[in-house]
């Protein structure tokens, strides 16, 4: 029984797709906010969580574990829960993380912040098709030599279909999934008929 709980529980978390750190982010869906100085926080909205199955103060219990058990061997201050709560089918969470590494790590997906320089010195090879702001939209096309060449600007790199916010505006964006949802947020959003697979593909936003 207590193992079926907890794969229950395991469930749930997929739907929250953890994220998170630094601040309250006052937002209604799932949105990360990379902060200047490298912390993470992230909000995560799910209305489908079904009371019949899921016992919310069991999922809390759950998710302060897994907090418990990552910090023993990252350090107490690499990830916390800033905000649990449950109210009818909507569950919402808010968690703290020191910085990308730990975000990464903690939820087994790919996402840096730093410098252009810094970026493909780690690697990444902007071979993607962009965008760039133009009249309040992604609208404008841009190609990789123009993307790179604005090498004192800044780039989140990641592999969620999230909001994306920065301290910062944007200049440019991968040009599948995106949209300007403010000037200083990007909402990356799959479609339904996507193939099996894409929601794991690198999105690239650079700004000032």
């Amino acid at each position: 029984m207590k193992k079926n709980i907890c794969f229950g529980l395991a469930v749930v978390l997929l739907l929250l797709s953890l994220t998170a750190c630094g601040g309250s982010l006052e937002v209604n869906k799932n949105t990360i906010y990379v902060q200047k100085k490298g912390n993470v926080v992230g909000v995560n909205v799910t209305d489908s969580f079904d009371k019949e199955y899921y016992d919310a103060k069991e999922l809390e219990s759950y998710i302060n574990d897994r907090v418990a058990d990552y910090t023993a061997a990252n350090g107490e201050d690499s990830v916390k829960v800033d905000e649990f709560s449950s109210e009818g089918k909507t569950v919402k969470l808010t968690m703290k993380y020191k910085g990308c590494e730990d975000y990464a790590d903690f939820n087994e997906v790919v996402l840096f912040a730093g410098s252009m320089p810094q970026a493909m010195s780690a690697g990444y090879d902007f071979e993607d098709e962009f965008l760039k702001v133009e009249d309040g939209s992604l609208s404008g096309t841009a190609d990789k030599s123009e993307v790179i060449g604005a090498s004192d600007s800044k780039v989140v790199i990641l592999s969620e279909k999230v909001d994306v916010k920065v301290d910062g505006t944007i200049l440019y964006a991968s040009a599948k999934y995106t949209s300007l949802a403010a000037k200083d947020t990007v909402s990356i959003t799959l479609p339904e008929d996507a193939m099996d697979g894409e929601e794991l593909k690198l999105t690239y936003i650079i700004y000032k």
